[in-house]
């Protein structure tokens, strides 16, 4: 099959994905993988079980990646699953949605991705994803595929570093965050954590609209800081608040128009692991 027919299948099943009932259905599943542990209180694991799974739903009011705003108001439910191979590895298996409230916008992205635990302290992570846009506009409507990979060090501030490569936009990008989860726990109520984080990264497009770019300056920075509200309703159960700030340097509001502006969104979420 050529690289045409196949690109038009690929995308004829995304837009059957998520113009089915898809969302609606990964949406309820969420939401029920999240009401279980709330409703019956803490869900011990199975004894040495190697398995993990986690469910989470969040509304945000602006989607924004490395800098960009890709659409307004979305709901993203997402699941994981997750196999420990061995004590220092472990294969884990996600997928979320992106659908839209307002924009033309719905993304799904199912992950493959494969965790080492080197020591305590150092963790390497890398893995696959695979883009399927079934609404989108100017280039976020080409589907593509992604590797990454990254590193994470479990010290103060958990200072990490990642890189990302797109092999259908030829875009490439390194980011390097910190974050840290400050405990409330005593001082204002059992369970709760104020978390913040911050990121700076470097990306370059090598094309859009999936012409390659000539002449035209397609590399930026990007950056954002977070501060998260977080609520850990049982041992299983979170939820989150929070507000963040991001912007670029290319002066892009998103890959298709709009005045540059740097950007502030909120975003709640209810989530579960077990």
């Amino acid at each position: 099959m050529g690289r045409t027919k196949t690109v038009l299948l690929t995308k004829k099943i995304g837009n059957k994905i998520l113009n089915s009932r898809f969302t609606i259905e990964l949406f309820a599943a969420v939401l029920f993988g999240c009401a279980a542990p709330i409703a019956h209180g803490n869900i011990a694991a199975e004894k040495n079980s190697d398995f993990e799974f986690g469910t989470n739903v969040k509304f945000i009011t602006e989607r924004v990646s490395h800098g960009v705003r890709s659409c307004g108001k979305a709901v993203v439910p997402s699941v994981a699953l997750g196999y420990k191979i061995s004590d220092d590895l472990k294969v884990s298996l996600s997928a979320d949605v992106i659908a839209a409230l307002v924009d033309k916008y719905s993304r799904v992205a199912p992950c493959l991705g494969v965790t080492y635990y080197a020591t305590d302290i150092f963790t390497l992570d890398a893995g696959y994803t695979h883009y399927i846009y079934a609404s989108a506009v100017g280039d976020a409507q080409k589907n593509s595929n992604e590797i990454y990979a990254g590193a994470t060090v479990n010290i103060l501030l958990s200072p990490a570093l990642y890189t990302f490569y797109d092999f259908d936009g030829e875009d490439f990008s390194i980011d390097a965050s910190v974050s840290h989860s400050f405990d409330m726990s005593e001082r204002i109520i059992d369970g709760l954590s104020f978390d913040v984080g911050a990121s700076i990264g470097y990306e370059n497009v090598g094309k859009l609209d999936g012409k390659r770019i000539e002449g035209q300056k397609r590399d930026f920075i990007y950056y954002g800081v977070s501060g998260d509200i977080v609520c850990a309703i049982n041992a299983n159960a979170k939820a989150k608040i929070g507000v963040s700030y991001g912007g670029n340097s290319a002066k892009l509001n998103s890959w298709v128009n709009g005045p540059h502006r740097n950007f502030v969104w909120v975003t709640a979420s209810l989530g579960c692991s077990f």
